[in-house]
C-alpha cells in the first residue's frame, strides 16, 4: 500500500521542531547533559523570543563529551524521535547529528536524493576543543576545511552556481565537486572525526564548531561554553550559553537589527510532508 504524503505549512514545521527540541532538551536534562541554543536559534531565542520569523529551522550545540553520551543514550534507549548519525547511517554524509520526526519526510530540490532521507529535524553540533592559544586553535580548525568542503559537495546533486561566493571561486568549488564524485563518503568522515576529537574540550582553552558556517568566527575561548542560563523560546524555557551577547556579536555584529526585507529569507531548499499509511 502507498504511502500517502501530506505537505506541510511552515507552522506546522515548527511545531514539530520544537516538539522535537522539547524532546531533546528532556533527555539533556534527566542525564546531566550540557547544551545550547545555537547559531540563528540562539538568535531567535534573544531577539524573537523564538523562531526568527521569517525562518524555518532549530540548531543546537554540545560540547564533545556531552555529545557523544546524547549519541551512545540514543542508540541504546528507544526515543520518541530517529538519529541520524554518520555511525548508525551508511548514506548520512554529514559530521554532525540530526534527530527528526519519523512520521516525516523532507524532499529537497538541491540535495542529492543519494543521501538518507529524513524528516522535520534539529541540527546537534559539536563544540570541540581547539588548542591553547588562537594561533593553535585556527590551525585545529583547519585542519578539516578541504575535506569538510569536499564532503559539504557530496550532498549536491548537481553543480550549481553559489550565490555566496564571488564567481572567481567557482573553478574551485567545480573541482572540488569532481572530487566529491570519487571520493569515499565514510573515510572522510572518520578522517574529520578523528582529528576534531584530538584536542580534549574540558582542558583546552579556545573551543568551537568546526562544521559552523561562520567559519573562524566560531572559535572563541572554552569557558563561553562552560556556563549557562535559561532562555524562553515561544512558550518554553531552553538551556543558551550565559554569554550569548559575545557569542551573537561575534557570529552576527549587531545582531538586535534586522536585516533588511529583501534579506529576510529561509535559506532551506526543501518541502516537508507528513507520511501516512
Amino acid at each position: 500500500m502507498s504511502k500517502v504524503k501530506k505537505e506541510l505549512t511552515l507552522e506546522e514545521i515548527k511545531k514539530i521542531e520544537l516538539k522535537l527540541l522539547s524532546q531533546f532538551h528532556d533527555i539533556c536534562q534527566n542525564n546531566g547533559l550540557r547544551y545550547s541554543l545555537g547559531g540563528g536559534t540562539l538568535l531567535g531565542a534573544i531577539r524573537h523570543k523564538g523562531f526568527i520569523p521569517w525562518d524555518d529551522d532549530i540548531d543546537v550545540m554540545m560540547p564533545r563529551p556531552d555529545y557523544e553520551k546524547f549519541l551512545k543514550y540514543c542508540m541504546r534507549y528507544k526515543t520518541p524521535f530517529k538519529l541520524h548519525y554518520y555511525k548508525n547511517s551508511n548514506n548520512y554524509i554529514l559530521i554532525d547529528a540530526k534527530i527528526s520526526d519519523p512520521s516525516t519526510i523532507l524532499v529537497d530540490k538541491v540535495l542529492s536524493a543519494k543521501r538518507t532521507r529524513v524528516g522535520v529535524f534539529i541540527d546537534i553540533f559539536v563544540i570541540d576543543g581547539l588548542g591553547d592559544n588562537e594561533r593553535a586553535a585556527k590551525k585545529q580548525f583547519m585542519k578539516t576545511s578541504a575535506k569538510r568542503e569536499v564532503l559539504n559537495a557530496m550532498t549536491w546533486d548537481k553543480f550549481f552556481r553559489s550565490k555566496a561566493h564571488p564567481l572567481y571561486y567557482e573553478p574551485l568549488r567545480f573541482g572540488v565537486y569532481i572530487l566529491s564524485r570519487i571520493a569515499n563518503a565514510q573515510k572522510l568522515l572518520s578522517s574529520i572525526d578523528r582529528i576534531n576529537r584530538e584536542v580534549d574540550f574540558d582542558s583546552s582553552k579556545f573551543a568551537g564548531c568546526v562544521s559552523g558556517v561562520y567559519r573562524t568566527k566560531e572559535i572563541m575561548k572554552t569557558s563561553v561554553f562552560k556556563s549557562y542560563v535559561k532562555v524562553k523560546f515561544e512558550d518554553q524555557e531552553f538551556w543558551c550559553i550565559k554569554d550569548y551577547d559575545l557569542y551573537l556579536k561575534q557570529h552576527y555584529g549587531n545582531y538586535m537589527e534586522l536585516p533588511p526585507v529583501e534579506k529576510r529569507q529561509t535559506h532551506h531548499t526543501f518541502k516537508a510532508y507528513r507520511v501516512k499509511g
